[in-house]
């Protein structure tokens, strides 16, 4: 049954609204490659900044990622005779959320903010738990390449979480972002007598 003329509602808004969705959800994509890469370059560049004698920037970046790393010399990868600013293990992970980050489009639309099961996380994780299990027991002796390969997986597994949640905050209007525009609290009921101790009505 055709509905009222009062109830239709242009295709036109619909389509701008979801056109001006999209965008945003690829500006919040682009941010998370944007930070992933990002992060990468300056784990590469910080051997690079130190062979180029630049001590202070590489110092900089070397003293960044030492809160989220051991940077053991004997487990990290060089570049023109030096380290690069994480381990091999740690350096598989942000290569890995880079990928992931790429490759994010080709697998899910970029307007979908619901992030994946957690047990796709926690597969991903298995072949790094086991390398590393595998090396502390001494049952093997892993290498640079299996810590790096292993911990890839878990990079890009970790990207799929990642990108939803910038993308969300793309898609999250400003007022809602920073707390503007919420509902007032309801006012809490008065449960004080109307009269007051001489029998008066108490003035409010």
């Amino acid at each position: 049954m055709p509905q009222a003329i009062s109830e239709y509602v242009p295709q036109l808004v619909h389509d701008g609204e979801s056109a001006r969705r999209w965008r945003r959800a690829r500006r919040g994509w682009a941010a998370a490659v944007g930070l992933a890469a990002l992060l990468l370059a300056l784990i590469v560049g910080a051997p690079l900044l130190k062979a180029g004698g630049m001590e202070s920037a590489a110092g900089a970046a070397y003293g960044a990622f030492a809160l989220v790393c051991h940077q053991m010399d004997e487990r990290s990868f060089h570049l023109f005779g030096f380290k690069l600013a994480v381990c091999a293990r740690c350096l598989g992970l942000y290569a890995g959320a880079l990928v992931g980050a790429l490759a994010y489009p080709l697998a899910r639309p970029l307007v979908r903010r619901d992030l994946p099961r957690p047990g796709w996380l926690l597969a991903a994780g298995v072949p790094t738990t086991v390398d590393f299990a595998l090396g502390f027991f001494r049952v093997w002796e892993n290498t640079h390449a299996s810590r790096f390969l292993t911990a890839s997986l878990v990079g890009v597994a970790v990207a799929f979480y990642f990108v939803p949640g910038v993308v969300d905050l793309a898609l999250t209007p400003r007022n809602q972002l920073f707390g503007r525009g919420r509902e007032r609290r309801p006012k809490l009921p008065n449960f004080l007598p109307n009269e007051g101790v001489d029998g008066h009505e108490r003035q409010t």
